[in-house]
């Protein structure tokens, strides 16, 4: 074990993506010992600009508070390897005062986690990138967000992505949003919100026939989406003055304004929207509900192919970060993408048994996740 413990530091090492800050590492397993043993330790002796990597293992690590910039890397949230191990936690909260405490400029990967907010205080944090990981709710308020190839699952009563209203240049794109409770993103009433390249399944995850995918949001830029919902629930609204192009809509009741088959009600403009059209994905059974297993890819004649404002496809395999594939298509972790770094895929030890002096001999497989 410890053998294949020091080869995947190792692994990590070699790729690390900042190669100027110091790297440390955590494991909450005993029987994969690294640097540290849970996150806020490892924080707590970092600097700001380094480099945090957090083993996979069985267990939930302990809350995370970022009060400096760092880059935490997991080793994903559905692993298709040998070990199945992923990197969770519960809350990752981010502080920032008028002092030395600040959590801007952090990026964060690899991890499946259930809520990110604040610890406390009302400033903003900045300048954050979180990409490839699995979320139940982000709650803050946001200035220079990149929030792309992530799988939302809104389990929170709150629904998946709420900007708190004094939000601004925030990017969300190319994400997988399913099963939310009430809304998938809402409350941002600032201009430069780009809304990009997503995919909404199951707009309405308890059945209450809540609004499912977007509300409360003015002077937002929703392009190349594709919305599916469940019978009874609208796409969006409280929706004004944003603009809608080339998106599509399974469902025709679009919008709780007049009229309520179109994205362009109350004071909204764009075009070259769908409504009331199947996207056509290439192997997908159930629009209502979201399976690991199925592909979404678009067919070659789905009316979405090619169809983005960009050219590209509309939906998450389309725009400027096509959705990461986590494994093989149809095997459950095609939408479970692992963060960009080298990884082993697997560990097999050919003499178990050595006498001193000879040579232990292990096959390792690895992939760098680009």
């Amino acid at each position: 074990m410890k053998a294949k413990t020091n080869f995947w530091i190792f692994v990590l090492l070699i790729g690390a993506i900042h190669a100027n800050a110091t790297i440390r590492t955590v494991s909450n397993d005993l029987n994969k010992p690294a640097q540290y043993p849970d996150i806020p330790q490892a924080i707590a002796a970092a600097s700001a600009g380094d480099t945090i990597y957090v083993n996979g293992t069985q267990y939930t690590y302990s809350d995370i508070n970022i009060t400096k910039k760092l880059v935490l890397i997991g080793a994903g949230f559905s692993v298709a390897n040998q070990f199945n191990l992923i990197t969770a936690v519960n809350n990752i909260n981010f502080f920032k005062d008028a002092g030395v405490n600040d959590g801007s400029g952090t990026v964060i990967s690899g991890f499946k986690v259930a809520n990110v907010g604040l610890t406390s205080g009302s400033l903003s944090i900045n300048n954050i990138k979180m990409f490839r990981n699995q979320i139940g709710q982000i709650n803050l308020q946001m200035i220079n967000w990149a929030i792309y190839n992530n799988v939302m699952t809104g389990q929170f009563p709150g629904g998946s992505i709420n900007g708190n209203n004094n939000s601004s240049n925030v990017v969300i794109q190319n994400n997988l949003f399913y099963n939310s409770s009430q809304n998938c993103i809402s409350n941002f009433n600032q201009p430069s919100v780009v809304i990009d390249h997503n995919l909404f399944i199951n707009l309405n995850g308890n059945g209450n026939g809540a609004i499912g995918a977007i509300s409360s949001i003015q002077f937002a830029i929703v392009t190349n989406n594709i919305f599916t919902s469940s019978s009874g629930t609208i796409v969006m609204g409280n929706i004004t003055q944003c603009t809608f192009n080339n998106n599509i809509s399974v469902s025709s009741n679009i919008s709780s304004a007049t009229p309520t088959n179109s994205f362009l009600a109350n004071n909204n403009t764009g075009g070259n929207n769908q409504v009331g059209v199947n996207p056509l994905f290439t192997n997908v059974t159930d629009l209502n509900n979201y399976n690991a297993t199925f592909n979404y890819r678009l067919q070659t004649g789905s009316t979405g192919h090619n169809a983005g404002t960009d050219g590209t496809d509309i939906g998450i395999y389309g725009g400027s970060y096509p959705f990461p594939s986590g494994g093989a298509i149809g095997g459950g972790y095609d939408t479970s993408p692992l963060p960009p770094i080298p990884q082993i895929n697997s560990v097999n030890i050919q003499n178990a048994s050595v006498l001193p002096g000879t040579q232990l001999q292990v096959n390792v497989s690895a992939t760098v996740n680009n």
